[in-house]
């Protein structure tokens, strides 16, 4: 890690020397959305960097692959988390949760670390009172192909 970054899609990548890390904040409908890149490999920012640029270009569509799954597959998940044994537990219709998700807060790059690196990236929303400090997490491959996915509190 010892250089400026640029991007034709992102501009100006700050850079963070104390976790090998990169990132940029930019925005989709009014709405900001952090961009992070954790960069374990000298050479990974220039592994990462274009499949960044071409995950954001692409952004509605991953953005509706994230929405999707975390109400098909992680919904039960996440209200069970808020089931903490109360008598009327909250509970987050899909209705809602599509609203929440509309727009991710975050967008991670990095390496697998499995013996081949492979890239892949997670995107995170649930910036809500409703969900009570928790999030969704979705991951895909470095082919833009849904892999994983976790409801994970905030706290």
């Amino acid at each position: 890690m010892n250089r400026s970054v640029s991007s034709a899609v992102f501009g100006k990548l700050k850079c963070h020397r104390n976790d090998r890390s990169y990132s940029v904040a930019t925005s989709h409908k009014g709405v900001r959305v952090d961009i992070h890149f954790f960069c374990d490999t000298d050479d990974a920012i220039d592994r990462l960097l274009p499949l960044a640029e071409k995950v954001w270009r692409g952004r509605v569509r991953y953005f509706k692959a994230f929405r999707e799954y975390a109400v098909t597959e992680l919904l039960e998940l996440l209200n069970g988390f808020l089931d903490c044994g109360e008598d009327n537990p909250p509970q987050v219709s899909a209705t809602k949760l599509r609203k929440v998700l509309a727009v991710p807060y975050s967008i991670t790059f990095m390496l697998s670390g499995n013996d081949y690196e492979d890239e892949f990236f997670e995107i995170t929303g649930g910036d809500s009172p409703c969900l009570h400090e928790h999030c969704l997490t979705v991951s895909f491959d470095g082919d833009g192909r849904i892999v994983d996915g976790d409801a994970r509190s905030l706290f």
